[in-house]
């Protein structure tokens, strides 16, 4: 009598592909020399070159689409590889990586839906939704000559500010995305002191990219530390020279091109601002923008921007006979470095009856791996009405950056403009430090020009910068100025600022 088994046809179906992948397998290895099997220690496998260098070739592909998922980081990749981790190539679309102007995104999934910075993606890729914002939580202490008699008013015994101060300079709330792999949108909102302000609401055709049409609340095209992010900045406050003279948002349109080493940039903008006067005539402009990255690799970038624009200023219709327009006035101004003290050092004084003005800007930029160099300047003429002297105003910076940690700053050729920082590792107790950023900075600014005061000064700052991971950061400033105005009084001392911030 024999025994036997029945073996259910549901279990073979199911176990069948199996056996079938082992079958194939083992007949796939190659046979086994004799040599090896004697355990001859003198036996070196043949490895054919070209199948090395596809085995190498998957590894590397594994290893970028590990980096981009977040599963390795930068500094694992570099260890592995021996080279920087992968960037968004400028005229990718749908690939994994955003498509939404200030970032990159780097070393973040690409799932459908995200929730560190909060995303959500359609299944076929056409639609994309992203929440954003930020927090900027300052703080400052003055040590002028003497606090209650600054250039902040150029009357005696005037220009009293306080010693120290604290601010939320910055809480922004908003929304962007891309419908139809056609437009891209954006709209936010920035809660600065007790006011709500409107900073970028637009719609942005990318179909034809690399060229885009972009209309709404935008930013005026013209040097790289405006059109870059201010999460970006290196310092608590942008350079005081191109505080007090590059324009602000505006509505307008704006046409771009980003090529994969340089980008042009031209736009008609707006300058009655959003709110209505149903009295006045807003002004208008016309801006252009060029940068090109002479060169650029791994570990090296150098950059160079020339930009212009004409601007006619806003108006009202003069009804008592006397003029034929009155001419809003003008303020260029900027103040210690921090507004957590809110001191006017130059432009204190808004400029009366000006008609129109011209805007000349250059710029530079070479970053050597860590050390990062960075220069612009700016000559603004002013053009005035009623017999007033027409003014040339102006003022330029230089700084450096190093990060002590090894870290660069990731600048984008087809924008002009510098993305995010990710710490090689992010700052946690038995993993990381973060990342370090030493800074120096000297800015000089001139508005004393025939009969307006406006002020002139020399602005020194030294910054510590302290990357916890790609959204966190702690900043400290030490500031040195001295400012003096026509008529000869002068301020002098230091400002110690702090800045706490978060974006997402």
């Amino acid at each position: 009598m024999f025994a036997y088994t029945v073996v259910p046809r549901t279990l073979i179906a199911r176990s069948g592909g199996f056996f079938i992948a082992l079958l194939l397998f083992l007949l796939s290895l190659q046979p086994i020399p004799l040599q090896a099997l004697a355990g001859n220690e003198s036996y070196t496998p043949v490895v054919p070159a070209d199948s090395l260098q596809k085995v190498k070739d998957s590894q590397k592909k594994l290893l970028e689409t590990l980096y981009r998922n977040g599963q390795v980081t930068a500094a694992e990749f570099r260890e592995i590889t021996g080279e920087d981790p992968p960037a968004a190539h400028p005229d990718a679309i749908f690939t994994g990586w955003d498509l939404l102007d200030d970032d990159d995104d780097f070393g973040y999934t690409s799932t459908d839906t995200r929730v560190r910075r909060f995303r959500v993606r359609s299944e076929d890729g056409r639609d994309l939704f992203r929440l954003r914002g930020r927090l900027y939580i300052d703080g400052a202490a003055l040590y002028l000559d003497d606090n209650k008699n600054t250039v902040d008013d150029s009357r005696p015994n005037r220009g009293n500010l306080s010693n120290y101060g604290t601010i939320i300079r910055s809480a922004r709330i908003g929304a962007e995305g891309v419908m139809y792999e056609d437009f891209l949108w954006r709209t936010e909102i920035d809660f600065r002191d007790d006011e709500v302000r409107i900073r970028g609401a637009y719609l942005e055709y990318i179909r034809l990219n690399p060229f885009r049409i972009m209309v709404g609340h935008i930013k005026e095209p013209a040097g790289i530390e405006w059109m870059s992010s201010r999460n970006r900045s290196v310092f608590i406050e942008r350079s005081p020279s191109n505080d007090a003279y590059l324009p602000d948002w505006n509505l307008g349109i704006r046409a771009e091109y980003r090529g994969s080493r340089f980008n042009l940039s031209g736009a008609m903008m707006s300058g009655g601002g959003i709110a209505t006067n149903r009295e006045e005539n807003g002004g208008y402009a016309f801006a252009g923008r060029a940068t090109v990255a002479p060169y650029i690799s791994n570990q090296v970038y150098s950059h160079l921007g020339f930009a212009a624009a004409y601007r006619v200023n806003a108006f009202t219709e003069r009804i008592d006979g006397n003029f034929y327009r009155q001419y809003s006035d003008v303020r260029l101004r900027t103040r210690l470095g921090t507004r957590a003290i809110d001191g006017r050092m130059i432009g204190a004084d808004d400029i009366d009856d000006v008609v129109d003005m011209n805007r000349w800007h250059a710029e530079a930029a070479l970053g050597l791996g860590p050390l990062s160099l960075q220069g612009e300047w700016t000559l603004l003429q002013v053009r005035r009405d009623f017999l007033k002297n027409d003014l040339d105003l102006g003022g330029f910076y230089v700084q450096a950056s190093y990060f002590l940690t090894g870290e660069r700053r990731i600048y984008r050729p087809s924008r002009g403009n510098f993305a995010a920082t990710v710490p090689n590792r992010d700052f946690r107790p038995g993993f990381g430090p973060g990342a370090v950023e030493l800074a120096v900075r000297y800015s000089r600014v001139d508005s004393n020009n025939h009969d307006y005061d406006g002020g002139e000064m020399d602005h020194f700052t030294v910054a510590l910068n302290w990357y916890l991971n790609r959204e966190t950061r702690i900043m400290l400033n030490y500031i040195y100025l001295d400012a003096e105005r026509l008529n000869g009084k002068r301020s002098y001392g230091s400002v110690v600022a702090l800045r706490v911030m978060f974006e997402f």
